[in-house]
This record gives structure tokens, sequence and C-alpha cells, in this order.
């Protein structure tokens, strides 16, 4: 497990302050502030082609809070315009090893590192790790949540499309189906794909409510360990799982109530409008059984 340096770090830097001394009457950074420093820093010098730590592997802090501007009258590219909350905001402090915290601000070489080049330097650093974040950040993301479901009031376009009069304006059908759609907003998208795929194979074997495991595994080129995870899945979100049909195993997708197999009826619908069936199985816009424009 990776080790939460920003968190790690944010702490006792917040512990370090507390115990400062009280003749530094200059505003500390807050909490929030040193957390986005250090989650922004990747845990390294911000200086150009330092590889420094910030934090070593026993979680002793080596790095420093820099200032671009002083935080006290007389330090290094101290700017008077600023007043105390900008000179602690994040915008003015970057995170670099102890010999750059220095070197930086040793007045000797103060023309060195102009205010310009250090903001130039924290912006080339933590742009990288801003990225990184970025990408972790959409490649853990619950894709589930990328579209809001639209649900039917009176089913007349599925009626219509299926041939069956009495889903129109069924209060039974529309609550089992609004029901419905409320567990595949739920369910991941693989999963949706996986569940869609098996209903065509049912379909093809005369709309059977279940098929062998054995089959299935064929048909879809998967292993057993593949197959018994997908229906784990739908198990878990009450739409499939795999049953033991008479000292057979197979593959169920759960009937809707009252109802038929929810996903055979997105495949009948889309087939008998011309719809596509990612419409429904990822927008969910369900308005569709309502009227198809």
């Amino acid at each position: 497990m990776a080790i939460p340096w920003g968190a790690v770090a944010a702490a006792r830097q917040a512990r370090h302050q507390a115990r400062m001394p009280k003749t530094d009457e200059r505003l500390q950074p807050t909490p929030s502030t040193i957390k986005k420093l250090f989650a922004w820093s990747g845990n390294q010098c911000a200086m150009p082609d330092c590889k420094n730590e910030l934090v070593d592997d026993g979680g002793t802090m080596l790095g420093k809070i820099a200032h671009i501007h002083a935080a006290n009258d007389g330090g290094a590219r101290f700017e008077a315009s600023l007043d105390e909350e900008a000179r602690r905001a994040f915008e003015n402090l970057f995170l670099v090893c102890g010999p750059h915290h220095d070197i930086i601000d040793d007045p000797k070489r103060e023309a060195e590192f102009p205010a310009d080049l250090l903001r130039e330097h924290k912006r080339q650093h933590e742009s990288r790790f801003q990225r990184a974040e970025h990408e972790f950040l959409e490649r853990y993301k619950d894709k589930t949540r990328d579209a809001k479901p639209t649900y039917p009031v009176s089913l007349d376009a599925l009626a219509d499309a299926l041939k069956v009069e009495e889903l129109r304006n069924c209060p039974d059908d529309i609550k089992g189906i609004g029901e419905f759609i409320g567990k595949l907003a739920r369910l991941p998208r693989a999963t949706r794909t996986f569940a869609i795929e098996l209903a065509d194979r049912m379909r093809d074997h005369g709309n059977s409510k279940r098929l062998p495991v054995d089959d299935v595994e064929e048909a879809f080129e998967i292993s057993t360990a593949d197959l018994k995870r997908q229906l784990d899945i739908l198990e878990h979100h009450g739409l499939g799982d795999a049953d033991d049909h008479f000292g057979q195993w197979v593959a169920r997708i759960y009937e809707r109530d009252p109802g038929g197999n929810p996903f055979i009826e997105i495949l009948e619908f889309c087939e008998a409008t011309g719809r596509d069936r990612e419409e429904l199985l990822f927008e969910l816009n369900f308005a569709l059984y309502d009227k198809v424009p």
C-alpha cells in the first residue's frame, strides 16, 4: 500500500507549527494548503533536476516550505504590497529540500532566484503531479455516475414496440421497470455489456430464462473465474446469478416483477424502433419507452 505522504507530511508540519516559538508573528500556512502542497509535490523537491525526497521512508520530514515572496520584511524577495494572507497562500509557497531552501533564501544569491523564476519552477513541478492526480481520479472514477437515468411514465412506445397493449399506463409495469432502471444505473458498465449479450443468447435459445454455464463459457470464450465474477456482480445488484438447476449450474438473469427479462425487452424495443441499445444501456434514456422521437 502506498504511503499517503501528503496526509502524513501535512500532519507533521501542523504539529511542527504548533511547537514554533511565538516570537514568529507571521501567519502560518493552513493545514489545507500544506496538504495540497504535499499532494502536488510527488514527494520530491521542486527545484529542477533535484531528486531529493521531502519525506523519507521512515516518515521523517526532510523538505521545507519555501516562500516565493518572503513572509517577513528583510527576507528574500519580500513584497510589501502583499498582505499576510497572500504571503501564506498556496500560490506563494512551494516545497523544496532543505539544502535548496537555504540556497534560494541566501541573501548573497537572491538575484539568482527571482520570484518569476521560482513561480515557474513551482508551476512546472506541480503540474506534473497535478496531471498524475487528475489521471488517477479519472481512472478510478465511478463511471456509473456519468449518466442520470430518465424514467418512463406511460410505456406507450414500449407497448407499441412489443405489441403488448397491457403495458400501456400499467402502474405495476411502470414501477417494475423503474426498479430495474435503478439497479441498472448502479451496475458497472462492463457488466451491463455482459448482461445484454447474455440476454441476446438467451433469446436465441427461445427466450430461455437460464443458460448452462458451460454454454456461456464456450460462447463468450471466457474463463470460469471471469464468468463467476460477472454473475456475482449481477447477483450483488439483484439482476442475476449462477444457480444450481437440477444438478446443472446455469447463468440466470432475473425477470422483472411483473414482466419478463428486462434486457431482452431492451433488445426487442431497439430492434422494433431502430434505436441504439446504448441509449438505454449506458445513457439510461428510458423516457424512450414513452415516446420515440
